[in-house]
């Protein structure tokens, strides 16, 4: 499951990473929450498009939006399968750019979060899925990220995690065939994460600011994992 993450980045790694040439980069995010409009990238003519879209997919046969909290995550083993998915996975893939995400550990409230994150803290783009909602003179565009059984190194904080598109992989994602794009969904991450626990103050969906990604102690309750 993936349920908040990071983006911050500068103008020259959104180049880098994305080829995309931008005056000013997007404001930094260090609680994006299901709920909330965030930046996503499509195909686009000449590489990725940037369009901001809101967190929670919305097929675009649902009745009622309230759907898409159900829908912040859609599981890359079955998506193809499942009527909510599969036509997205055909022709409406995204990524979703970040540069960390978070997961909670501990059995009981309150469980302590933890920031995830490339070793290198290099951005990278999560797998997703959009629709286009209602009205079409003003519609609704929604997605979701796609997740996966965890890698092994952060696999005992949590089951499940983003999918991670590799750089060299982004065009094929965004406009290859469905079949190379179920493929792409089963690869290994192409880089080894790091972990640290962080201050609960990132449970609230509202809060933002450079202070939550910082690393915190362990909560009494929660103890040593060493």
């Amino acid at each position: 499951m993936c349920g908040r993450y990071v983006f911050t980045s500068t103008a020259d790694a959104m180049l880098k990473l994305f080829g995309l040439s931008v005056d000013a980069a997007p404001p930094d995010r260090f609680n994006i929450a299901p709920g909330q409009f965030s930046l996503t990238l499509r195909a686009g003519e000449a590489g990725p498009v940037p369009a901001t879209a809101r967190w929670g997919l919305v097929p675009h046969w649902a009745k009622d939006p309230a759907i898409a909290y159900k829908m912040i995550n859609a599981r890359s083993e079955t998506a193809a399968e499942k009527p909510a998915f599969r036509e997205a996975l055909q022709q409406r893939r995204c990524l979703i750019p970040a540069s960390a995400f978070y997961e909670w550990q501990g059995e009981k409230p309150p469980k302590q979060p933890y920031a995830i994150y490339a070793e290198d803290r290099q951005p990278f783009a999560f797998a997703g899925l959009w629709e286009r909602w209602g009205d079409p003179e003003q519609p609704l565009e929604t997605f979701t990220v796609l997740t996966r059984a965890a890698d092994q190194s952060i696999s005992w904080l949590h089951a499940r995690m983003p999918v991670v598109v590799k750089p060299d992989n982004f065009d094929d994602w965004l406009s290859g065939p469905a079949p190379l794009a179920q493929e792409l969904l089963r690869q290994p991450t192409p880089f080894q994460w790091a972990t640290h626990p962080v201050s609960t103050k990132v449970n609230g969906a509202r809060a933002e600011g450079a202070d939550l990604l910082e690393p915190t102690p362990l909560q009494p309750s929660q103890g040593s994992l060493f």
